[in-house]
């Protein structure tokens, strides 16, 4: 049985392995060394989770970690990819590969959507590469594209 809950303290490194899960590589392109979620451009998104403003939730078949959401807010001298301002967490997301597909990312994003709104945020964003498919997924809930960097889109949703 499947279950979506809070992130332990204990589990933090595993946002370290759903980083490079969520990083898009295009059909046919090899992938980068898993060594790249430890450039700085990257690590920010777990390095020293836990702060203020930090929220996550696991997706655990009750005996392994297989997904994870996670949303931080960032600096103006910090920014992540997805970056709108100050005050709008970016998310990230990732499921393994033999549990894609099966509707886990929507009911992890509404559950990170839930908690925000309650904490009082009005706007979550993230940044996608728009030659992924999952761009429809955001696009059907509620997220907009903000900015558009290259073959990357800022999109944004107001809670």
């Amino acid at each position: 049985m499947m279950e979506i809950r809070e992130i332990n303290p204990n589990e933090y490194c595993f946002l370290k392995e759903m980083l490079y899960e969520a990083i898009y590589f295009p059909a046919g392109s090899e992938k980068l060394p898993f060594s790249i979620v430890d450039e700085p451009s990257l690590s920010k998104y777990f390095e020293s989770f836990g702060q203020k403003g930090d929220f996550a939730y696991v997706l655990s078949d009750k005996t392994e970690l297989v997904g994870a959401i996670w949303s931080r807010l960032f600096t103006e001298d910090k920014v992540g990819y997805g970056f709108v301002d100050t005050e709008t967490p970016e998310f990230s997301i990732a499921i393994t590969e033999r549990f894609r597909n099966q509707g886990f990312g929507v009911l992890m994003i509404q559950k990170l959507i839930e908690k925000l709104k309650s904490e009082g945020f009005e706007k979550l964003s993230l940044s996608v590469d728009k030659r992924n498919a999952v761009v429809r997924l955001y696009e059907r809930l509620g997220f907009e594209v903000f900015a558009e960097a290259g073959t990357s889109y800022t999109m944004l949703k107001k809670l």
